[in-house]
């Protein structure tokens, strides 16, 4: 298995968070148990090649072969087969939502078809990327779908904008006070501005944002003291980080680095330039 991730254009850096591919082979072998977790974006996803399924409601189901994923809230466990390559991109929120023309409170926080969402229209505007040759081809093509969604000239919400950039890029802290003083609204409107638009709370979201910075450190640095990375992240005791930590990845902080999760763990490629990439 190999999973790469890629950084956007420049023109694309406030609507795109990472773009990712993922392939396994062998036509018939299917993958260990893989874990899509909560990372506060949304995606848009298309499978290249083979199949995937997902356990959903106690039970394996196949997933649309190009679907979106809305504001995940819990770890989704799923498996691969058919010499799949799938290739993902990881929109920031309020750029989904002029992306997709519609709030993110209307797309499963799990997944649904691109079909069930928006009609054939979409899914026949991505279907280009389905024959792209290779990543930076298949990136480009992407590119031209996501301007061309953008020059539709929905927009979200600059209030909410600004506030989820201030709890993405500066360690916002979330509370009534600040967050009222950043939208200029009260808390009564700033929970209406989150839910209509996301299908969150803003205590929802934050939690999901402290939590990704969490991970990623977890899973990129040896952690000596998990209760010194739990105040720096401005959690009150180190009770309430493992809680998060549990609930939006399925294992505790310390059984995922010491390599115990009961799923399959990808080294992540990460790559800001299309040079040398495989072919699909």
């Amino acid at each position: 298995m190999v999973y790469r991730e890629h950084a956007p254009s420049e023109a694309l850096k406030g609507v795109v968070d990472r773009y990712w591919f993922f392939r396994c082979s062998g036509p018939d072998v299917e993958t260990s148990v893989q874990q899509c977790i909560p990372l506060g974006v949304s995606e848009l996803i298309v499978n290249l090649r083979g199949t995937t399924r997902a356990f959903v409601n106690g039970q394996w189901e196949r997933m649309p072969d190009t679907r979106v994923v809305g504001m995940q809230r819990e770890p989704l466990k799923w498996v691969a087969s058919g010499n799949c390559l799938m290739m993902g991109v990881r929109l920031l929120p309020e750029a989904a939502i002029e992306v997709f023309g519609a709030p993110l409170k209307v797309v499963d926080p799990m997944f649904m078809g691109t079909r069930d969402l928006f009609g054939p229209g979409l899914h026949q505007a991505l279907e280009p990327v389905v024959e792209a040759q290779d990543e930076a081809g298949a990136i480009a093509l992407m590119e031209d779908f996501l301007m061309q969604r953008l020059a539709r000239g929905t927009r979200s919400s600059v209030r909410l904008s600004s506030a989820m950039q201030q709890m993405r890029g500066h360690g916002l802290g979330f509370d009534h006070r600040t967050l009222g003083d950043k939208l200029f609204v009260c808390d009564r409107q700033a929970q209406r501005l989150f839910k209509e638009h996301l299908g969150l709370s803003p205590v929802a979201y934050h939690r999901i944002v402290r939590f990704r910075k969490a991970y990623e450190q977890a899973t990129e640095r040896t952690i000596e003291r998990w209760s010194d990375l739990a105040f720096d992240l401005g959690y009150s005791d180190q009770a309430h980080f493992n809680r998060d930590f549990k609930t939006f990845a399925g294992v505790t902080p310390g059984s995922l680095q010491e390599g115990k999760a009961p799923f399959y763990l990808l080294r992540r490629r990460f790559s800001e330039s299309l040079q040398g990439l495989f072919f699909l």
